[in-house]
């Protein structure tokens, strides 16, 4: 699966159709930006990027840093950061300006209470991290419809392929970037609002976490058979040249080239199962392709949402981190959310244990769904929605064994991330995407959807059917890029 070959140009500006807003091109910004000059701080790159934000950082001023005349203040300054200012460096900084020894057992206290309440920033460094060959970083985009091939106007993979953010020139410069990041509090007016807008590209955090694990390889998935030709020749180009000047391994992988990618599990690709199903499947396809394959040999799989803060190496495989990777094979973010994953290939039995809870059981459900009417029990509670395969990591991890410690969580890494839109169940209306549930009936592999694109106004329990704008719809994956 190698990249697309190199092919330069600007893009120019387009009207997006469905919002009749201008896409920008990174021309707009650059403009407007004062010159930086050659010696200016490299604040901004994330190779430091836990620290960089933090007034305690190492090499920055630590004035207002409270005096500190006990360890018992150590621990509550850690205990009451509820902004998570604190971090390694500072925690060095409080034991050197209070006086006291930092000796193990202090240190032990200090990283389990930062672990307690979740600051991702203060945590015990592992003095073997992994080698950048041993490990993968798998990023992830599922378009909620499929882009027009016909008109054929989409210029990059993401959603409509009209938002030009993710096509920035600036985005494959991590100079040209460290220089609008250093002087973005001068911006305003357009230059504000483009700015702001290539920050919130996938191409603009994916090269942040580039630029955090230099060297490393770093896959994103994606579903051929939901964009068109040029929209992938764009995105190509645009992670090619981010490889290219920050030395990674940068590789746009097509989903449709899994093995595992047959009957049920191909068919609930189609664009009209809920995208939230298509992500949560697709993950738990990706880490089973990546732990399985002979092809990947890297020891750890890393699996993880394009807002998860970048870490570095360090910062990834702390020693915490390690270890619960040589106990139970795994860690989720915060010890049960799969917005952020690692899994061991090397654990035995993980694979099997894997694929056996989290493939099975969905195959089967589907399988059996078609011949059923969905308010028979028990398959009223069997429906696939969002959150469908999401259940099944309950039921690995209970497979598995969890390891619990004092704060009562199983395997789990603190990471910095927004809180997920999911929490708590969700808040949705009947016309949000995210309330979807699907089945397919019979022998049509065009699933029969409730709610989201399919909510009829005024029907308290709708009738299931196939999406109008997406009734005739058929995969056709593109041919791989050479």
């Amino acid at each position: 699966m190698s990249t697309l070959s190199s092919i330069r140009g600007g893009v120019p500006s387009v009207s997006d159709p469905e919002t009749d807003n201008k896409i920008f091109t990174a021309e707009a910004v650059a403009q407007a930006v004062p010159h930086c000059k050659d010696s200016m701080s490299s604040a901004g790159g994330c190779g430091d990027s836990a620290y960089r934000d933090h007034p305690f950082a190492a090499g920055s001023s630590a004035t207002d840093l409270p005096p500190l005349a006990s360890f018992d203040e150590i621990l509550n300054a850690i205990r009451n950061d509820n902004k998570y200012l604190l971090n390694n460096p500072s925690l060095t900084e409080m034991f050197r300006r209070s006086g006291i020894e930092a000796t193990e057992e202090k240190l032990a206290a200090c990283y389990d209470l930062a672990y307690k309440v979740k600051n991702p920033y203060i945590y015990r460094p592992s003095p073997t991290p992994p080698a950048l060959s041993n490990y993968t970083i798998n990023f992830l985009w599922v378009n909620l419809n499929p882009q027009d091939r016909i008109a054929d106007v989409a210029q990059n993979i993401f959603k409509n392929g009209l938002d030009l953010s993710e096509n920035a020139e600036c985005i494959k410069d991590p100079r040209a970037l460290r220089e609008l990041e250093a002087t973005e509090a001068t911006l305003e007016g357009e230059a504000l609002t483009n700015w702001t807008q290539i920050k919130k590209s996938f191409a603009y955090r994916i090269s942040k976490w580039a630029d955090a694990v230099p060297g490393a390889q770093i896959n994103l998935w994606y579903d051929s058979a939901l964009v068109t030709e040029k929209a992938r020749h764009g995105t190509f180009e645009m992670m090619r040249a981010m490889a290219t000047s920050r030395g990674v391994d940068l590789q746009l992988r097509d989903v449709r080239q899994l093995p595992s990618l047959t009957g049920e599990l191909e068919n609930s690709l189609h664009p009209g199962t809920p995208v939230y199903y298509r992500v949560d499947l697709l993950k738990v396809l990706i880490t089973d392709y990546m732990m399985s394959s002979p092809r990947e040999s890297s020891k750890y799989c890393v699996v993880s949402d394009i807002d998860i803060e970048p870490m570095s190496t360090e910062h990834m495989f702390d020693k915490r981190t390690l270890d619960f990777l040589s106990s139970d094979g795994y860690v989720f973010n915060g010890g049960n959310e799969n917005s952020f994953l690692i899994f061991n290939r090397e654990k035995e039995g993980l694979q099997e244990t894997h694929s056996e809870i989290m493939i099975k059981p969905i195959i089967e459900t589907l399988t059996d769904l078609r011949t059923h009417e969905i308010r028979e029990p028990p398959f009223s509670e069997a429906i696939p929605g969002s959150q469908f395969v999401y259940k099944y990591y309950f039921y690995l991890r209970n497979a598995i064994g969890v390891s619990r410690n004092a704060f009562g969580r199983g395997a789990g890494k603190v990471v910095k991330c927004p809180m997920s839109q999911f929490y708590g169940g969700g808040s949705f209306s009947t016309s949000d995407h995210q309330k979807e549930t699907f089945r397919f009936k019979g022998t049509s592999n065009v699933p029969y959807t409730n709610w989201g694109r399919n909510n009829q106004p005024h029907t308290f329990s709708p009738e299931e059917s196939p999406i109008d704008a997406l009734k005739s719809w058929r995969a056709e994956p593109l041919r791989p890029a050479s």
